[in-house]
């Protein structure tokens, strides 16, 4: 009986408190000290590192930032056609390294601008554009490379090919007088368009000096070239700009005054002749 009543002495109130004070014992374990630091240890560890990357894609993004404004900032779209180039003294090229020579493309072109491309027996049924893009760093270079889609780059071209046409045969009168509004109207239906049927074919990058310099320039004088072959069929092109043409007649300026009937007369003939010196 005495050890019954000490088995119910157990169970009573202050034994539940008892056994309430061993479960709280256990939470205070000393092993448990040390697995709830573990844990802290490798939580902050996990925000260092977090901390670490997320720092060091801030700085990498605003350096990148930096980089393609300073790039931009030097960089040459656009360049002027081939005859009013400088002739370029050439120290280096694309795949050089690799014991290539430069495209004979690019060298025809260099040589005697786009009509020795196009005078090449392969694209003698096209029509041949160079897009070009000039800069002091060649990963400015090759990343315009890369990334030109004739899709969406081809028009700035074609369109820049329609006003030399007009302009090319004009020695002492501007095309405003000779066209009159067809001129201007005729040159922002040719950059509004949306011209197909274009292709790249090729492109390559030189680093070059101007062939005038001294015979050792300055690093900094040198520029690195690069160069886009863009290729269209002579009909295909032919029909888009003979279109584009032929619903521009009569034009009125901003004022409402129409072209004159010599200036109708100037527009309609070029446009019967217009591939001839294209």
């Amino acid at each position: 009986m005495q050890i019954i009543n000490m088995y119910e002495r157990s169970a009573c109130p202050q034994g539940a408190c008892i056994v309430h004070k061993r479960s709280i014992s256990r939470v205070y374990n000393p092993y448990n000290y040390i697995i709830l630091m573990i844990m802290f240890i490798i939580m902050a560890s996990r925000s260092i590192l977090t901390g670490i990357f997320i720092l060091f894609f801030v700085f990498s993004c605003s350096n990148r930032k930096v980089i393609r404004d300073s790039a931009v900032s030097d960089v040459q779209f656009d360049l002027p056609p081939r005859q009013d180039m400088p002739a370029l003294r050439i120290l280096d090229y694309k795949n050089r390294n690799e014991g290539a020579n430069l495209a004979v493309w690019l060298r025809r072109y260099l040589d005697n601008g786009i009509t020795g491309t196009e005078s090449l027996l392969p694209y003698q049924e096209s029509y041949l554009f160079i897009a070009s893009i000039r800069s002091a760093r060649l990963p400015v270079i090759t990343q315009w490379l890369a990334n030109y889609y004739p899709d969406r780059d081809f028009n700035r071209l074609a369109a820049q090919r329609v006003q030399k046409r007009f302009e090319q045969d004009l020695t002492d009168k501007p095309p405003d007088m000779v066209y009159g509004p067809n001129y201007e109207k005729a040159i922002k239906a040719a950059y509004g368009n949306t011209f197909w049927g274009a292709v790249k074919i090729d492109d390559s990058w030189v680093l070059a000096i101007p062939a005038v310099q001294e015979e050792f320039p300055e690093p900094e004088q040198s520029r690195y070239w690069g160069f886009i072959l863009v290729s269209i069929p002579r009909e295909t092109l032919e029909i888009q700009v003979h279109e584009l043409l032929s619903k521009i007649s009569n034009s009125k300026t901003k004022e409402g005054r129409p072209a004159t009937k010599e200036q109708n007369a100037a527009f309609d003939l070029i446009k019967e002749h217009f591939f001839e010196q294209f």
